[in-house]
């Protein structure tokens, strides 16, 4: 990657879990292509496929980084691996639900619940 600042702060659990931290506070089109970058390479990187991802500190989700979540799933799948979302806010959480997209994917409050979820999975 270039001269970027980086989108995630990763936390390791276990042998192939890891909660991702979404550090931008907005997350339009061109930050969400870089986010996708971003995991990917640290996904082929520590070959962890249990993730959780935090969105504690993002106030605004456009529909491209809705499609990123999807692109993250659909990855983490083909290896194998689950993907749980945490702490969208409220306008967030809606849309994840006038969509469904909360079926293709777990919705939780908070990273402790993530990390059990995907301890379970």
């Amino acid at each position: 990657m270039s001269d970027t600042v980086s989108l995630i702060q990763c936390v390791e659990f276990g042998d192939n879990g890891a909660i991702l931290r979404v550090t931008s506070n907005k997350l339009h089109e061109h930050e969400s292509s870089l986010l996708i970058e971003e995991i990917r390479a640290y996904l082929d990187s520590s070959e962890r496929n249990l993730v959780a991802m935090n969105f504690e500190q993002v106030e605004f989700i456009s529909s491209a980084a809705l499609g990123a979540m999807v692109t993250i799933n659909t990855e983490l799948a083909t290896r194998g691996g689950h993907l749980v979302v945490c702490h969208l806010c409220e306008d967030a959480m809606q849309v994840v639900k006038l969509t469904r997209l909360d079926k293709l994917f777990p919705v939780e409050k908070n990273e402790k619940k993530a990390q059990k979820r995907l301890e379970k999975a």
